[in-house]
């Protein structure tokens, strides 16, 4: 049992001496002393759980390896991206220190909120807007007042147009065209006899004439 663990320990700075080369030296050394301890070359026999134990071991140990390997590579890449990476300056720190001077109203523009000047703005114009709406609103019912009382002052009544006459133009009108017609008495008699004016002119040949 005492050879399986001193194997395990031998594997186990194998895999020490493959990611850090200082100890090769040491592990080479190690080596070469026990192969000088051990007078025979005949392989060490195991029974079936010693075997099992032995590869638990060994996957452990792999397993730690592994896990060590990565951690180790994720430390490296930290490290040369914060040499890659440039220091922040006085500026940028300066900048850093005024955007959470404020964090008020940052949060409540990403909550969808308006920033405060704008809201105070709006309000001042939806007062001026009811301020002169309502004068507005005066202004007609003192119109509407003051016209009532001129018509209540002035005495005018409601006229209906059926009743009103015939103007005196229209009547002057209808004396001149009269007169007119009476001026002229041959076309008054051929108008009141048209029929008679026909036949007169058919029968003197009028209007076969070309």
């Amino acid at each position: 049992m005492a050879g399986i663990w001193q194997k395990i320990l031998v594997f186990k700075k194998k895999c020490d001496a493959a990611l850090n080369p200082k100890e090769r030296g040491k592990l080479e050394i190690a080596s070469m002393s026990e192969r000088e301890d051990n007078d025979s070359d005949a392989p060490e026999e195991f029974t079936a759980q010693q075997g099992i134990q032995l590869d638990e071991e060994i996957q452990k140990i792999q397993r730690e390896n592994k896990a060590r390997v990565v951690r180790e590579g994720k430390e490296r890449r930290r490290q040369w991206a914060q040499k890659l990476t440039p220091r922040p300056s006085k500026s940028d720190k300066n900048s850093q220190n005024v955007t959470s001077a404020e964090p008020q109203r940052e949060s409540n523009t990403t909550a969808g909120f308006l920033p405060d000047n704008i809201v105070q703005m709006l309000a001042a114009r939806e007062k001026k807007v009811f301020v002169s709406d309502n004068n507005q609103d005066e202004d007609v019912k003192n119109t509407s007042t003051k016209r009532k009382r001129t018509s209540k002052k002035s005495g005018l009544e409601p006229v209906i147009l059926s009743e009103i006459g015939p103007p005196q133009c229209l009547n002057s009108a209808l004396d001149f065209l009269s007169e007119r017609k009476r001026s002229v008495p041959r076309s008054n008699s051929v108008l009141n006899n048209s029929s008679r004016a026909l036949r007169l002119l058919s029968s003197s040949g009028v209007l076969g004439r070309k």
